[in-house]
C-alpha cells in the first residue's frame, strides 16, 4: 500500500512538474521584447504603441556603451523571407547599416543559428551584403568591426525572432551621434541576397546606443506579465507546499 502511494505521489509530482513547465514557457514566450519598464531598455514596433509579439514589427535594444543586445520580431512572416533594421541618421533607407534575420526553411540549417542573420550595408538605391554573422567570422568580411553574435533564434507558423549582439562604435562613429533612427523592413530572401523591399519600410522609433538610462514608462502590457508571473509563482507554491 505505501509503495502504491508513494507511486501516485511520483505521479502527482511529475504531473504538476509538466503543468509549470507548460505556464513558465507561456510567460517566456510572451516577454520577448516586453520588459520595457527596464530603464535600459528601448523598444519600438509597429503600430506604434505596441508591445512585443502584439506588434506586427519589433526592435528593441539595450545598450551598455560599448555593445547593445538587440531583438528583431515580426509577424506574417512566411518562408523565404528578410526582416530586418536599419540604423539610420534620418528617415531614408540610404547610408544605412542594416541588421538582418532571415526565413530560408529548406536553404539554410536551422541548426546553425549563425547563418539565419548578419549585416548589410544599403548605399544610394543600393545593397551590398557583407554577410551572415557565420560567414563574417570565417572570411573576415565584417570590415566595420560589429563583431556580430546570433545569441536566440525562433520560428513558428508565421513568426520570427532573433535576439543578437554587436558593438555600438561601428554605428555611432559612421553617424557622429549616439541616437540613431530605426527603420525596419522585410523582403523576398533569394539566392543569399536581401530583394527590394517595395513599400514595407517604415520608420519604428528612437535608440540611444550610448548605454545611458531612459526614463521609465509605464507600460500596461508590461505590468500584465509581472502579474501574470507573480501568479504563477504564487500557484507553483501552492502546489509544491
Amino acid at each position: 500500500m505505501w509503495q502504491r502511494n508513494t507511486g501516485i505521489q511520483h505521479s502527482d509530482m511529475l504531473f504538476k512538474l509538466a503543468i509549470l513547465s507548460s505556464l513558465l514557457a507561456l510567460v517566456a514566450s510572451r516577454t520577448h521584447l516586453t520588459d520595457c519598464l527596464d530603464e535600459n531598455k528601448y523598444c519600438v514596433g509597429l503600430p506604434r504603441g505596441c508591445v512585443g509579439t502584439a506588434c506586427i514589427v519589433a526592435f528593441s535594444s539595450v545598450s551598455n556603451g560599448t555593445h547593445t543586445d538587440i531583438e528583431i520580431f515580426g509577424n506574417d512572416i512566411l518562408d523565404k523571407t528578410w526582416l530586418a533594421i536599419a540604423y539610420s541618421a534620418d528617415k531614408q533607407m540610404k547610408d544605412d547599416f542594416v541588421v538582418f534575420c532571415i526565413r530560408d526553411d529548406k536553404g539554410t540549417d536551422i541548426n546553425d543559428i549563425e547563418e539565419m542573420g548578419g549585416l548589410a550595408y544599403n548605399g544610394y538605391h543600393s545593397n551590398e551584403m557583407i554577410g551572415t554573422v557565420k560567414n563574417m567570422k570565417k572570411d573576415g568580411s565584417d570590415k566595420y568591426g560589429f563583431r556580430m553574435e546570433m545569441v536566440e533564434y525562433e520560428k513558428e507558423e508565421k513568426t520570427l525572432y532573433c535576439k543578437m549582439t554587436h558593438r555600438v562604435e561601428p554605428v555611432i562613429d559612421h553617424f557622429n551621434m549616439t541616437k540613431v533612427e530605426i527603420l525596419m523592413s522585410k523582403g523576398v530572401f533569394i539566392k543569399g541576397s536581401l530583394t527590394y523591399h517595395g513599400k514595407t519600410r517604415n520608420n519604428v522609433g528612437i535608440v540611444d546606443l550610448s548605454g545611458e538610462k531612459k526614463h521609465k514608462k509605464k507600460n500596461s502590457a508590461s505590468d500584465s506579465l509581472v502579474l501574470l508571473s507573480s501568479a504563477i509563482t504564487f500557484i507553483a507554491a501552492k502546489m509544491f507546499f
